[in-house]
């Protein structure tokens, strides 16, 4: 009889309050915690999930013991097994490879203040990173020259850039998105809105209200050629992005030594500045992770990293930029 309601009672604790492993006679205490989590984030409930969530959970809380430079945070990864899958192709050469200039260029910059940069897009779970870095810096580079702000289309790169070397969700490179857009032109993201998969091209259908004369590689491995190129544009640039300590992040400057060359995810630089609270160079970064992923969107990371010439996470690697 004993044993019936203790059974009773664990099943109990294992809907409200806890989650009981009869194998192993275990209780995970932050059971509701996770319950609350998939209400918050309209998710379905997943034992595998639950085990991944309570794990990172355990990350982030020691991450954040150390009193680093940057914080973590639950947020809508925290539950997914994190792919270490390539998502971003390596370019073949320096395509007008853009170096060292003399131009006189500011301390600090943030092209989110120029009207140059669109609103934070959420890419989900398709592997398509390299479009919104790709249609970022065009935006920027449009809205520059031409004072107009255009939220472009990334959905329509997906679909119609296969023959450009690109492959939708399953990966693509920033440079085979600009040869695209030099020959069709874009549009915008209200005609060709983002679904989160590959489809049949549709580019018949909408107004092309962007075009691009060419673009430019910049000089690898060099940071400071990196930001004299940031000062006059967005810049988009590959990361290895493949880390929990990246993608938990809330806040505060991003480094991690685990963080090296192995490119993995599209992003867009816009801007860079000093903190001085910290002692700390960064570039900023716009992310394709939702708003509510870090700072609205956004990270900020260590620049002029003296471990490595390619930088952090391997961001001055392959950058490159749109010519309007």
């Amino acid at each position: 009889m004993l044993s019936i309601i203790k059974t009773v009672i664990l099943s109990l604790g294992a809907i409200y309050n806890s989650s009981y492993d009869i194998v192993n006679g275990t209780f995970y205490s932050n059971h509701t915690d996770y319950i609350r989590y998939i209400e918050l984030n309209n998710k379905s409930y997943n034992y595998d999930n639950y085990l991944i969530f309570k794990e990172n959970v355990e990350f982030i809380d020691e991450m954040n013991s150390k009193n680093l430079s940057y914080d973590l945070e639950i947020n809508w990864l925290t539950d997914f097994e994190i792919q270490s899958k390539m998502n971003i192709h390596k370019r073949n050469n320096c395509h007008n490879c853009y170096s060292f200039t003399n131009d006189i260029i500011p301390e600090s910059i943030d092209w989110r203040n120029k009207n140059a940069v669109t609103h934070v897009k959420n890419q989900g779970n398709c592997g398509s990173c390299w479009s919104f870095s790709s249609t970022g810096s065009v935006e920027g580079a449009w809205a520059i020259k031409n004072n107009q702000l255009y939220n472009l289309s990334e959905q329509m790169l997906m679909d119609c850039s296969r023959q450009y070397g690109n492959m939708g969700c399953q990966g693509g490179l920033m440079d085979n998105a600009f040869k695209y857009i030099i020959d069709n032109g874009l549009c915008s993201e209200e005609e060709y809105p983002y679904g989160g998969d590959q489809e049949l091209c549709k580019s018949n259908n909408c107004d092309k209200i962007v075009q691009i004369s060419d673009y430019a590689d910049i000089i690898e491995n060099d940071e400071k050629v990196l930001k004299r190129a940031v000062a006059q544009q967005p810049i988009s640039v590959a990361i290895q992005a493949n880390l929990s300590s990246l993608h938990f992040y809330k806040s505060g400057i991003y480094q991690d030594p685990e963080c090296g060359n192995g490119l993995d995810h599209g992003v867009l630089v816009v801007g860079y500045g000093h903190d001085l609270f910290r002692g700390l160079d960064y570039w900023i970064i716009k992310n394709s992770w939702g708003d509510t992923w870090g700072e609205k969107g956004y990270f900020r990371m260590l620049r002029n990293y003296e471990e490595s010439k390619s930088g952090m996470c391997g961001i001055a690697i392959q950058p490159s930029f749109p010519i309007v």
